[in-house]
């Protein structure tokens, strides 16, 4: 197959890490790949280092001037950017796939809706996403969930040490957060002394946003000499390696990236019940969920997980489990090429003018 994966963004996030590993891997099995993006964004940079063909997504061609007659599949993983003119011009000669990996609002859902017409299949990447694409009113045999992929072979040696880790103590209780408003860090720190009460041999980790202002809360708190806090990392599987339990304290509704690696790494997951968030979590199996910001809640269930290693474990193994066999990169890159060729077996969609 010839495929055309395109984004139209300029971050670093899960969908440009999504995008760039599907396309490796779609490449990999055989498949003709071309990955569009803006030439001024890592995802570009990373490409080329990947050995992947990657064009320019200049003015011309968000308007669909390009040689769309040279692909089977146009996978869009950016809806925002998409406009009629161009899926119009687009699908008139392949067969056109939209991501939506984020969580969105009511005009993107009319957006979305008024794609239709050119579109093939709308993929979510988890059940929220596709109850979304049904509020849009869009037909459900036109949507499949497709989960967001990860590059295990990066987390398994974090996995492999972690039988052994959940005998050690004290633990560790870890939190990775780019939240700038400090309201995750603060939630956090506060659960941290609330389980200290309890169990004071613990020890806790703050990874993500650089701010002095964490350690001066920490400070605050009386619990500095208990906190490690370690901003932001480039290697996070090793940090991860270091965890016994991972904690998520966001109250906003979306998908994690970092709860996908540390599902990954076989840390306990302590998770809000969040749409996107606790999608692909079930729990007392592959982690435990609690209510957004009951702060008893996350106190319990941090205790609960350090008193009962072996639950630990379990909910560990199960949870990389979880991700090894329907997240892995080829997992998911597997499921795409179904689809794909699925689509190239049926007619090819005519709009109604």
């Amino acid at each position: 197959m010839n495929i055309l994966n395109i984004l139209d963004s300029r971050d670093w996030d899960i969908v440009a890490y999504q995008v760039l590993h599907m396309s490796v891997q779609l490449q990999k099995i055989g498949h003709n790949v071309i990955l569009m993006c803006p030439d001024d964004t890592k995802l570009y940079a990373e490409a080329q280092k990947a050995r992947l063909a990657v064009r320019a997504l200049n003015i011309r061609a968000r308007l669909g001037f390009f040689e769309e007659s040279l692909y089977d599949i146009v996978h869009i993983y950016d809806s925002a950017s998409a406009n009629v003119m161009f899926l119009k011009k687009v699908s008139a000669g392949a067969r056109v796939f939209m991501s939506q990996i984020k969580l969105g609002g009511r005009k993107t859902l009319e957006r979305l809706k008024s794609f239709e017409p050119y579109v093939t299949r709308f993929i979510a990447s988890c059940p929220s996403v596709q109850d979304d694409f049904c509020r849009a009113i869009i037909a459900p045999g036109r949507t499949f969930v497709v989960p967001p992929g990860i590059n295990i072979g990066r987390w398994e040696s974090a996995m492999l040490i972690k039988p052994a880790m959940f005998l050690k103590r004290p633990y560790k209780v870890g939190v990775i957060s780019m939240d700038r408003t400090l309201k995750e860090q603060d939630f956090f720190l506060k659960v941290a002394k609330s389980v200290l009460t309890t169990l004071p041999e613990t020890n806790f980790m703050v990874v993500g946003l650089r701010d002095e202002k964490i350690r001066e809360m920490a400070r605050g708190l009386n619990i500095s000499h208990k906190v490690d806090v370690l901003w932001e990392r480039n290697d996070i599987p090793e940090v991860m390696a270091m965890m016994h339990i991972f904690v998520k304290t966001t109250v906003r509704d979306g998908l994690s990236m970092a709860l996908v690696e540390a599902q990954a790494s076989g840390v306990a997951c302590v998770i809000p019940r969040l749409r996107g968030l606790s999608d692909y979590t079930v729990h007392e199996r592959n982690g435990l969920l609690v209510e957004p910001g009951n702060h008893e809640a996350y106190v319990q269930s941090i205790i609960h997980l350090i008193e009962n290693p072996q639950l630990c474990h379990t909910i560990s193994k199960m949870a990389y489990d979880q991700v090894n066999f329907n997240m892995s990169v080829p997992a998911v890159a597997n499921l795409l090429e179904r689809l794909y060729e699925d689509a190239l077996s049926a007619p090819l969609l005519k709009p109604k003018d």
